[in-house]
């Protein structure tokens, strides 16, 4: 199977970033928020090129946590786009459409209340306690893998806690997922080296890519 001329859209959080455990990694203006940001974009650039190794030709990334301006534009591989800034309609999703052939989700966390979930919570925690459909509990990855679905696109690949990747391959087991630390508790973990991480997400995005025909996309019944 030729994999020339693929497209990939990538939606980028920062709470599941290898190393990142603090708040202070991940609210602009906090003491560690730069160090939050580099070690977020080397994530997204190591599924980029993950992407890229595949023969991936069109890779799209979606900034997606907070104010969405978290990945850090200049040190973004040349060959990746970059969805950044506020006001949206899509949330983690912004740009998706039928025209792409696979998402993955970078830097992803667990639902609010999960055991041993890094920084866990579901979109915004001060108002959002948990999201279910159908009575079942789903982590962002899965919110966005519905998104994506809609538009026949699957989710094939994940990296992020421990906790997430068994979360969101309990929903759906056919996605690869790179863990790349795993929780003590929700502010303690034990982390992967950077580039390790980035050598893992870069394998795994490549892995599933040169996979594609595995996957299925995911969708919701209506209301």
């Amino acid at each position: 199977m030729s994999l020339l001329g693929l497209s990939v859209f990538i939606s980028a959080d920062i709470e599941g970033t290898a190393g990142v455990v603090s708040l202070l990694q991940c609210v602009p203006g906090e003491a560690e928020y730069e160090m939050g940001k580099r070690l977020m974009t080397g994530e997204v650039n190591a599924a980029v090129q993950g992407a890229i190794d595949a023969g991936a030709s069109r890779i799209v990334v979606c900034d997606a946590h907070a104010n969405m301006q978290n990945i850090l534009p200049e040190q973004l591989l040349p060959e990746a786009e970059l969805v950044r800034g506020a006001i949206r309609d899509s949330l983690q999703m912004q740009g998706i459409d039928d025209t792409y052939d696979a998402l993955f989700v970078t830097g992803a966390h667990a639902a609010a209340g999960t055991h041993r979930g890094v920084l866990d919570h579901s979109w915004v925690s001060r108002m959002v306690y948990n999201i279910r459909i159908d009575g079942a509990t789903l982590n962002e990855p899965c919110l966005n893998a519905i998104t994506a679905g809609y538009y026949g696109v699957p989710l094939v690949m994940v990296s992020g806690d421990c906790a997430m990747v068994e979360q969101t391959k309990a929903v759906m087991p056919d996605v690869r997922g790179a863990v790349v630390k795993e929780g003590y508790s929700r502010y303690c973990a034990r982390s992967l080296h950077p580039e390790r991480a980035r050598a893992l997400i870069r394998e795994t995005a490549r892995e599933a890519l040169e996979n594609l025909e595995q996957f299925k996309p995911v969708s919701a019944p209506n209301p």
